[in-house]
């Protein structure tokens, strides 16, 4: 199985010791995005929709450099520093994302003591029509 790093300009650089996202095999695990735009700037006082727009649109970004998309996701985990008041909000920006995924990825939404946003989103896809894997 080949493995190999994906990074992109197109969304924010790691601030830490991790990789946008890895590819490994047909799979892609993309590394959780804040409101953090690619030049850096955080948006954690941005109102809650613009956040998760800006998360969307990253892990959108890191996808498509691995030559994939999110209607590609077979697996998402969302954390949410408030989930009892931002759970249906984020739904609505995260559908609007992944609207041509047919089935839906499965999904886990934690409760996280965020530090720099109210949310932040990883997923893993799945590049389907990767030689030598199923089509």
């Amino acid at each position: 199985m080949s493995t190999g790093e994906v990074r992109t300009a197109q969304a924010p650089a790691p601030a830490g010791s991790y990789s946008q996202a890895v590819r490994a095999g047909s799979l892609v695990f993309l590394s959780g995005q804040t409101p953090r735009t690619p030049d850096g700037i955080r948006h954690a006082d941005a109102p809650f929709e613009d956040q998760v727009r800006i998360v969307m649109e990253n892990l959108a970004a890191v996808a498509d450099a691995a030559g994939a998309s999110l209607a590609d996701a077979v697996k998402v985990t969302v954390y949410l520093r408030d989930p009892a008041r931002t759970a249906a909000a984020f739904d609505r920006v995260y559908r609007d994302h992944l609207r041509t995924a047919e089935p839906l990825p499965a999904r886990a939404l934690v409760q996280s003591d965020l530090p720099n946003g109210e949310v932040e989103v990883e997923a893993i896809l799945y590049r389907r029509g990767e030689a030598g894997h199923d089509a």
